[in-house]
């Protein structure tokens, strides 16, 4: 079943990769966002899943306490990747929504590239540096050497709540905020391509009225899309980051299978995304 898993995260978001790269139309700065978090998802099933389910089925970490932190380093990365991806993508919603003619202009696919590129190097720097220095442990030691044979993740109660907070808790009620928003905007935009619909406004020559129209069914599209994968993000990782961030305020005794369970609800966020994809569009 893991292995079923690991191998359909693998191929479906290599598949909306290769999509997005060798299709020309799908050449905008939104689509290189989606791009971004296809391969953040890529990477997650080809570096981290393999060794959860070695974790998993395994009473006994095999590798050494060297590649368990790098392992969990990787895992929190490509988490804070892609729940950072999906809040840059919510604020381009709605400068998309909000001030288009702006949106055109200033919205570059360079500028998109730039903040991707912070969106990795922050994310690097939050997941290698305190786990391979040992801020996160409750004794400030670096995890896992004390007994090699186990591979766990060492929580003391500021890193879990600057974790938490600040890279997930946070960006997501600012993203369902902005949503709720844009999807009022969007929700009138609707209505008026409806009425121009009714009109019989659809020529064999677009105007620019026309052309302003199309616009905007397509970002009331891309914009329902992409709240849909927020949405799938919050109800996959919430049980995960409420049980992260009150172990280490409670001597909570969870059930190994429920924590195991948990975690792994959280990694097939990054399975159904691509299946989101190819639903909407």
């Amino acid at each position: 079943l893991l292995g079923l898993v690991i191998m359909v995260t693998i191929l479906g978001n290599l598949l909306v990769m290769v999509t997005v790269v060798t299709n020309k139309r799908l050449h905008n700065p939104t689509n290189y966002f989606i791009l971004n978090l296809a391969t953040a998802d890529f990477l997650l099933g080809c570096v981290v899943l393999p060794f959860s389910a070695v974790n998993t089925l395994h009473w006994e970490w095999p590798l050494g306490p060297v590649f368990c932190n790098i392992y969990i380093s990787c895992d929190v990365m490509l988490c804070t990747v892609s729940i950072l991806n999906l809040f840059a993508i919510s604020v381009d919603r709605y400068f998309a929504v909000t001030i288009p003619l702006k949106y055109q202009r200033k919205v570059t696919s360079r500028l998109v590239w730039k903040v991707c590129s912070a969106i990795w190097i922050f994310s690097v720097l939050m997941a290698f540096v305190p786990i391979h220095v040992g801020w996160n442990t409750m004794n400030w030691e670096i995890q896992n050497y004390e007994d090699p044979r186990q591979c766990v993740f060492g929580l003391n109660k500021i890193y879990t709540l600057s974790i938490s907070l600040g890279t997930y808790f946070a960006p997501l009620f600012i993203m369902c905020a902005v949503y709720m928003k844009v999807l009022v905007i969007t929700k009138k935009q609707v209505q008026e391509i409806n009425k121009l619909n009714v009109a019989g406004q659809a020529k064999a020559m677009l105007t620019n009225e026309n052309r302003r129209q199309m616009r905007m069914a397509r970002d009331t599209k891309a914009t329902i899309t992409l709240s849909t994968l927020v949405l799938a993000f919050a109800v996959c990782w919430i049980p995960y980051f409420v049980l992260f961030t009150i172990k280490p305020f409670f001597d909570l005794n969870v059930n190994i299978y429920a924590d195991l369970f948990i975690l792994w609800l959280g990694y097939i966020n990054s399975l159904i995304n691509p299946f989101l994809y190819a639903y909407y569009n």
